[in-house]
């Protein structure tokens, strides 16, 4: 049997041993050192404890029959809940890659192809038809993107930048003598990309360059807020 599978059996016995306990609507004192004792020979903790909790709840109001009983418990679920000990905040997962060779593009590809909703990208130029694949596919599959580059850039040999836009995927521009050199992609509102790497094939095959990618919630929070400000600073790409 997998843990998974032994903690639900053994939730579901704690739950028949409370019922049986809710009989009389009295839990004893012998009733609540064996429940306490099974639940410590369960392992009981985390989810586990929370679904049963929930399930206790559930057969107290099903004693009740109007509706003001019926709210005061739920009342009573909500109030203890937040005296639940909060679960430890998870460490930030972060993955760091160089260039030159493939670990940079294969990064960045993998990162496109595992966005679920959503994706922005701001970056000074695209001309790695690898990376111009993989937002193609993502755009098909119904991914939401949009997209912010250079208005110089536009035009260099290679640019896959008007490609993208005649398949419908939305482009914005600055239109500054200056250049928009970032070189950053969000997922879904939940991971960031970022670094040196410009989304070109020399910065795959010639160029010292790195990448990092994380979940750091401060850093994706910072990055989304400059995506917006510049998509909604920046100009329309029509496509000529």
């Amino acid at each position: 049997m997998s843990a998974s599978s032994s903690d639900a059996a053994g939730t579901r016995a704690l739950l028949r041993q409370f019922e049986q306990s809710f009989a009389d609507s009295t839990l004893s004192v012998a009733e609540a050192r064996a429940l306490r004792s099974r639940l410590a020979a369960h392992g009981q903790q985390g989810p586990a404890l929370t679904t049963l909790r929930q399930q206790l709840f559930a057969l107290a109001r099903e004693r009740f029959n109007s509706f003001e009983d019926k709210a005061v418990v739920e009342w009573l679920e909500a109030a203890s809940a937040l005296l639940l000990p909060l679960a430890p905040p998870q460490p930030a997962q972060t993955a760091v890659h160089f260039s030159p060779g493939t670990e940079c593009v294969d990064a960045i590809r993998q990162f496109i192809s595992h966005a679920a909703h959503q994706l922005d990208v701001c970056v000074f130029t695209i001309s790695d038809d690898r990376i111009t694949d993989s937002l193609l596919a993502a755009h098909r599959r119904g991914v939401t993107i949009r997209l912010l580059t250079d208005n110089d850039k536009l035009f260099d040999r290679g640019s896959d930048i008007r490609q993208l836009q005649a398949n419908g995927i939305p482009v914005r521009i600055d239109q500054t003598t200056d250049h928009m050199h970032h070189k950053f992609a969000l997922a879904d509102r939940r991971l960031v990309l970022t670094g040196s790497y410009n989304w070109t094939r020399s910065a795959a095959t010639a160029n010292l360059e790195n990448l990092l990618i994380t979940d750091d919630t401060t850093a994706v929070a910072r990055y989304q807020g400059e995506f917006e400000r510049l998509w909604a600073a920046m100009t329309v790409f029509e496509g000529h």
